[in-house]
């Protein structure tokens, strides 16, 4: 609570007040030596009372609401000024070259992929290991490298036999390959036919047409989500 703005209302109001009165008593008293009677006197007294208490209301309302506003739209208003930046005041940061934002961006693109593959490594050696040697498991790994970076696989390369395994058992892990790597499904039949000796006697148009085909008793299902697979399996 703000005292001193109560105290200047007060001592004003009751500057107001004896003005009134003085006021009021003033014409009181010009009234009775004009030859008023009491009565008419005092009736005097209350008008002028009355009339210079309307005016002073009249007066605050006027201040208050249109004299006092319109005084404080005119004045200057004090804007704070914008700080002065200099090149004292900036801090140098490091700004990249564009070389260095596409190497960075090569740099984590290639890491992303590493483990992506490297995931799908872990898949197949769950997939294969019962079937294929070691050495055949580690020529997968290459081959499956291969497929990734779009290259061609090896002339000299030595197709894999995998013992027990169907040719739906292979297809089936060919679309798991593509599907994880959202490759196009019309470019896995020429590698499935390169890696695997099984399937070198099959037309290209047979293995793209049976890729997704579940077949029964196969050994490797089609398999939509690999790493959720392969966290249940670890599970």
């Amino acid at each position: 609570m703000d005292y001193h703005k109560i105290n200047s209302h007060i001592i004003l109001l009751l500057v107001v007040i004896v003005v009134g009165l003085g006021v009021a008593t003033l014409g009181r008293e010009i009234a009775l030596e004009a030859g008023r009677n009491v009565g008419t006197a005092n009736l005097i007294f209350l008008i002028i009372l009355i009339v210079c208490s309307i005016a002073y209301l009249i007066i605050m309302a006027t201040l208050a609401h249109i004299i006092i506003p319109y005084i404080m739209e005119k004045l200057p208003s004090k804007k704070k000024s914008a700080p002065i930046i200099t090149e004292n005041s900036v801090s140098e940061t490091p700004k990249q070259s564009t070389e260095d934002i596409r190497h960075n961006y090569a740099k984590t693109y290639i890491e992303k992929q590493n483990t992506k593959i490297n995931l799908f490594l872990e898949y197949s050696h769950l997939t294969f290991a019962p079937y294929i040697t070691d050495n055949e498991l580690s020529r997968l790994d290459e081959y499956i490298k291969y497929y990734v970076a779009g290259e061609s696989l090896p002339e000299n390369l030595i197709p894999l036999n995998p013992m027990k395994l169907k040719q739906y058992d292979l297809f089936h892990f060919g679309w798991n390959m593509a599907n994880y790597f959202d490759y196009k499904k019309e470019e896995v039949p020429s590698w499935l036919q390169t890696v695997f000796f099984e399937l070198q006697k099959f037309e290209f148009s047979y293995i793209y047409k049976k890729l997704r085909i579940d077949a029964k008793r196969c050994k490797i299902p089609i398999i939509e989500d690999i790493p959720k697979y392969l966290a249940e399996i670890k599970d």
